[in-house]
């Protein structure tokens, strides 16, 4: 074999073996949107061990059903699987509605997803053999329902401003002022003379019910219905030492979320301020 022949054989090689290499982990991590009709939206959150959580959703205009996916998905090179997929079918009474009945489809579904040479992310769901294919997408613009893990960190920092018997003083600036104004009126109302409870009980008794306990938060689901206003469902649980594990029944309630001068601030916690509002009168 001559010196060239050596060249071009050692060139093939090295092409062959290039190509047969390990491809490069694809970054799924953002925000999907379907590319037919961005209805159903999708945000990949790293999960810190390799994979992400993944969360979707869709909302047809004009229909009072949500539909939510949630799992967790890893892989390497441009491929994601999982096996965890959770489908529930949330139920409003009215279109506008942030109150609804959820009923879960299934919680052991299978699937996975792929990045295409045209950087575009593919969903094949096995439970119904669908293929689904998404583009990156912008979700800071006004979108119906956007599923926003993002504001996760900001509502777990806005629980421990939930009067749980007293009303912290420096609530004022993680609540509206209106919301603000008529919790702190509501606590300075007198108590009824005759000794009943159905006066400020409930409103002492927000969160913990009978006191004696420190609240230990967990957010279940946050939504954004446009850029600036979104809902929170948090979980509550019992720690009654110092150290000790959350115990007794998840409690859950609605956390309503208003973006003021790029903060997210309370709104309104389990229609508490319609409550205050009509003690008042």
């Amino acid at each position: 074999m001559t010196r060239f022949h050596l060249i071009i054989t050692a060139a093939l090689c090295a092409a062959v073996f290039a190509g047969c290499s390990t491809a490069p982990d694809a970054d799924f991590s953002g925000q999907w949107a379907e590319k037919s009709a961005e209805r159903i939206v999708a945000v990949f959150a790293p999960d810190g061990a390799g994979g992400y959580r993944v969360q979707a959703g869709w909302r047809e205009t004009g229909l009072a059903q949500y539909e939510a996916w949630d799992m967790t998905a890893a892989g390497k090179g441009g491929r994601l699987a999982y096996s965890d997929g959770r489908l529930a079918r949330l139920s409003f009474p009215y279109e506008d509605d942030t109150e609804y009945t959820e009923e879960v489809v299934y919680s052991d579904g299978s699937g996975s997803f792929r990045i295409n040479r045209a950087g575009e992310l593919e969903w094949t769901d096995n439970s119904d053999g669908s293929k689904t294919t998404f583009i990156r997408t912008d979700l800071n613009r006004d979108d119906a329902a956007i599923i926003a893990p993002e504001l996760y960190p900001r509502v777990l920092e806005l629980c421990r401003y939930i009067p749980d018997h007293s009303l912290l003083p420096e609530a004022a600036g993680y609540m509206t002022a209106d919301f603000f104004k008529a919790l702190s009126d509501a606590f300075d109302k007198p108590d009824a003379d005759d000794g009943t409870i159905d006066d400020k009980e409930w409103l002492y008794m927000l969160v913990t019910g009978n006191g004696g306990s420190l609240p230990y938060w967990s957010v279940e689901s946050v939504h954004r219905s446009d850029r600036d206003h979104a809902t929170a469902v948090v979980g509550v649980r019992d720690i009654w030492e110092e150290g000790d594990e959350p115990s007794g029944e998840l409690r859950i309630h609605s956390m309503d979320l208003v973006r003021e001068d790029g903060r997210w601030l309370i709104s309104d916690f389990d229609s508490a301020k319609k409550a205050c509002l009509d003690l008042l009168r």
